[in-house]
């Protein structure tokens, strides 16, 4: 029955995305690798070639310790397991994120960190808002060259670490200690051209459909629906995992999992910021359990959509070009 509603709903979605026009990317190729069955971490992102091809890196993360409890061998966890505190989020520029348990097993510190060609630190910093004397957690919502946008919707640079966006704040309690205006969970990116945030972020359940694709602009605060998320009768949506700028900022590249119950279909979609509406969508994977949809964007107008099929136990790139 769900899976019914669910392509009932996708047929709708695609209706309302067909405009007579010529799409904006074309399907190029497809690439399926063997999953790597070693727990220790992998690259797992694309790279772009010369000719602007797209390849599959899953060579080790990390050859050499960056911190205290980023060492090889890896720690072990209470019960014996191994534990790999590292995952790497975009290659270029290299960031990295570090997670460490905290003395006393309070919690976890994550940091992201930047590496050279060579894989050597060159920058890291905690992903924590200092308020007064308090240190409040803040987490990953996208990491794109343009910039790394955290929970609070504070922007990092890639290169160097250093605050590109502050967060907007408001005062807390009789020191008035400041403290973000935002603790979002979901996908995001930095548009710098238009000088704003774009970020999805959605709580669907039988009786509540709210949230989906929202512009902010950081400097005034003012917050856009560009796009409210579309659900099934049983809660059924589409949701954004990962985030890419098409060149000239115009398109919004997205990589999408669905949340059917008996299965876990991916898809890609591109979405006009002008026409403020989806102009192209495919999907990957019908019927099949799949994960960690990512979009990637290369030269040449190349754009990589790349996700886990966890029940062929294959990592799938597929290419398309821009046009």
């Amino acid at each position: 029955m769900s899976r019914w509603i669910s392509c009932v709903v996708w047929l709708l979605f695609l209706a309302q995305c067909s405009s007579g026009a010529a799409p904006p990317v074309r399907r190029v190729s497809e690439q399926r690798h063997p999953l790597g069955e070693s727990g220790a971490p992998r690259l797992d992102r694309v790279s772009f070639d010369d000719g602007g091809e797209p390849r599959w890196i899953d060579s080790a993360v990390h050859q050499v310790a960056t911190g205290a409890c980023d060492t090889q061998p890896p720690q072990r966890s209470a019960n014996g397991s191994p534990l790999y505190p590292r995952r790497t989020l975009m290659l270029d520029p290299r960031v990295d994120e570090r997670r460490c348990p905290r003395p006393g097993g309070a919690g976890t510190d994550t940091s992201l960190l930047g590496l050279d060609g060579n894989g050597a630190l060159t920058w890291q910093r905690v992903l924590t808002f200092v308020s007064g004397e308090r240190k409040l957690d803040q987490w990953l919502l996208g990491a794109t060259p343009e910039g790394l946008v955290l929970s609070s919707l504070e922007v990092w640079s890639p290169a160097d670490g250093a605050t590109r966006v502050p967060a907007r704040t408001h005062p807390v309690g009789p020191e008035a200690r400041p403290v973000p205006d935002h603790q979002l969970t979901g996908a995001a990116i930095y548009h710098p051209q238009r000088g704003e945030i774009l970020f999805f972020t959605a709580e669907v359940s039988l009786l509540r459909r709210e949230g989906g694709l929202y512009r902010f602009d950081p400097k005034t605060g003012a917050q856009e629906l560009l796009r409210p998320v579309a659900a099934g009768l049983l809660g059924t949506h589409e949701n954004v995992e990962s985030m890419a700028l098409a060149p000239g900022g115009r398109l919004l590249l997205l990589a999408r999992r669905s949340t059917v119950r008996d299965a876990s279909p991916v898809s890609f979609a591109v979405f006009d910021l002008d026409l403020k509406r989806y102009v192209f969508e495919q999907r990957h994977g019908t019927g099949h359990a799949c994960s960690e949809p990512h979009v990637t964007v290369g030269p040449k107008g190349k754009v990589a959509f790349s996700y886990r099929d966890e029940t062929d136990r294959r990592q799938v790139v597929v290419s398309y070009a821009l046009q």
